[in-house]
């Protein structure tokens, strides 16, 4: 496990874990959000930090060479994975390697 998954979730296969942003508690004008509604929007982000891959991550595409790598802010696919909670205590997405869409340049 690398120093940046402090999760206790270690992807196998071509699997990757990733952690998705977190969601404000207000909004820009102030105005705090429910919990529901910060839950829900939660679900519903697709984009996150990738915290670790699997062995054989990616070694099915192209010429095997990793889209992404860990520490790279990354969009995956909306309905893709499994949520799962850390033993950080955090909120975690399991995803095939196949669903990460995009890495982000911030």
């Amino acid at each position: 496990m690398n120093k940046r998954n402090k999760s206790g979730i270690v992807p196998t296969g071509h699997h990757v874990l990733v952690k998705p942003d977190k969601i404000k508690e207000k909004t820009d004008g102030g105005i705090y959000l429910a919990p529901q509604s910060r839950e829900d929007e939660q679900r519903a982000s697709t984009k996150g930090i990738l915290v670790a891959t699997g062995e054989s991550a990616w070694l099915e595409f192209a010429d095997g060479k990793p889209w992404a790598k860990v520490g790279d802010s990354v969009r995956y696919a909306k309905y893709a994975g499994v949520e799962m909670d850390g033993k950080d205590s955090e909120k975690y997405v399991l995803l095939n390697d196949e669903d990460i869409l995009a890495v982000l340049n911030d």
